[in-house]
């Protein structure tokens, strides 16, 4: 067996983990040896059958086991006790070798066996149902982390499109809005204020998410706005700006402009988004700083 110590665990060597890590598999390496010898030493060598070698096959699976868990970098307590639990397998099955060579009593070894082998499995359960849940809540965070911008912590442009399939067959509105002069200020002032222009702007909106408003940055210093078509959406728009429009960014002024375009069940989620688009880009034509809604000439 290697007794290298996995690159993992070079920073380990010489530390309390490291020497258990090697005490482990050499103690599994010396056990295993040591009932193979004895059993030679009786001169029986028919035990050395199948059963041996199943026997010898689980210990050794045992030992890389534990030898792998050592290469997960975590202090939790479940981690912990799943090692104790294989430790304890790792003895079960060295019990049923000498059992089956006949070096301990067979009924003896079994009882052995069996002692070290039912507490193995409850600490096995219980470190699994921890780890499931320890995973569980590690997917669900990588999940939001992915469809969050990590600026602003508003969601991003992913989750926008996954609102977007789901608002297909449904009425609405939809706004752009975009950061006037946005350039001139990350020139002016460096992009340090710039971000924090972003953040600023992103908790403002975010006082304005609920079930029937969601808010993303959907790019840059864009934002995207779907209001569901039971929300008084010119009232809500209004207020949107002027509420970005009055947070405090030191001596930089911010002011929006916004394109808005009215969503029919109809309609598709794309091309009311092109129609905001649209919209905005008027409204930045005709002098910034302003809400112009679209037409309703698109399909």
């Amino acid at each position: 067996m290697n007794f290298k110590v996995h690159d993992k665990l070079i920073h380990e060597v010489e530390s309390p983990k490291g020497l258990l890590y090697r005490m482990v598999t050499i103690y599994a390496c010396f056990m295993a040896t040591l009932i193979i010898v004895l059993s030679l030493a009786m001169g029986d060598t028919s035990r050395l059958n199948f059963y041996f070698f199943i026997n010898s096959c689980t210990v050794a699976a045992m030992a890389w086991f534990i030898r792998k868990s050592f290469n997960i970098h975590s202090k939790a307590t479940h981690l912990l006790v799943f090692r104790i639990s294989l430790f304890l397998l790792l003895n079960s099955s060295l019990a049923s070798m000498a059992g089956g060579l006949s070096i301990l009593e067979r009924d003896t070894a079994s009882l052995i066996a069996a002692l070290l082998y039912a507490p193995a499995i409850l600490m096995v359960i219980y470190s699994f149902r921890i780890f499931i849940s320890f995973v569980n809540d590690n997917y669900k965070s990588a999940v939001n982390l992915s469809l969050t911008d990590e600026l602003t912590g508003l969601p991003n442009r992913r989750h926008l499109n996954v609102k977007l399939r789901e608002i297909e067959q449904c009425a609405g509105t939809i706004c752009i809005a975009d950061i006037d002069h946005f350039k001139k200020i990350n020139d002016t002032y460096g992009h340090e204020a710039g971000d924090k222009v972003l953040r600023n702007t992103g908790l403002r909106l975010s006082n304005f998410v609920n079930d029937k408003v969601f808010i993303s940055r959907s790019g840059g210093e864009e934002f995207a706005i779907v209001i569901f078509d039971n929300i008084n959406a010119e009232y809500l728009i209004q207020k949107i700006k002027t509420s970005v429009t009055d947070v405090c960014n030191g001596s930089i002024s911010v002011t929006l402009s916004i394109g808005v375009a009215t969503k029919q069940k109809k309609d598709s989620s794309s091309s009311i988004i092109t129609a905001a688009d649209n919209a905005l880009y008027q409204a930045k034509r005709t002098g910034r700083d302003r809400i112009m809604y679209a037409p309703r000439s698109y399909n």
